[in-house]
């Protein structure tokens, strides 16, 4: 799976274009689902793509994230719109923290997606905020009922600990 973030011109990492990105066989993911993944929806359209949702910055932007360009989440109307093209739908986190970092009282509340969750399942998919995990996030993502979870660079590849890449890494 090829991890991805926005489509435009490449201002940083965090930038390919959908140029590059239909370029590409196999699965792709976003973290975060920036609205430029919502404008090009209809290239993307038939293809094997999972949308990691941050549930606090859903319709927000991403000020957290400075100095990275200012940009705007999609909302949950956007997502919906994505999901029912046949986009697969899972979670990242309610604010993008390190996992490892976390108390288990927090680590909870950051796995399990918002009571206001608009879609009709919750997510099985997971993928950890900055790749980062070790076992006792896994055992909590399992118990949160996820069946697969994603890093970036590390992992064996198992359910848990699957690796995904950036397409120009």
């Amino acid at each position: 799976m090829i991890l991805l973030h926005n489509i435009g011109p490449r201002v940083n990492s965090n930038y390919n274009s959908i140029e590059e990105i239909l370029q590409t066989t196999g699965p792709l993911s976003f973290d975060g689902v920036y609205t430029s993944v919502y404008d090009h929806r209809e290239a993307l359209r038939g293809r094997d793509v999972t949308l990691f949702v941050t549930g606090k910055y859903v319709g927000q932007d991403n000020s957290f994230d400075a100095p990275m360009p200012l940009e705007r989440f999609c909302t949950f109307d956007q997502l919906s719109e994505l999901v029912a093209m046949g986009f697969k739908l899972g979670y990242h986190t309610w604010s993008h923290p390190n996992l490892t970092l976390t108390d288990d009282v927090h680590l909870e509340f950051e796995i399990d997606p918002p009571f206001f969750w608009p879609f009709p399942t919750r997510p099985y998919l997971f993928a950890y905020p900055y790749g980062c995990f070790d076992a006792r996030v896994i055992e909590a993502v399992k118990r949160a009922g996820y069946t697969q979870a994603w890093s970036v660079f590390a992992g064996d590849n198992s359910p848990f600990q699957q690796t995904r890449k950036y397409l120009n890494w």
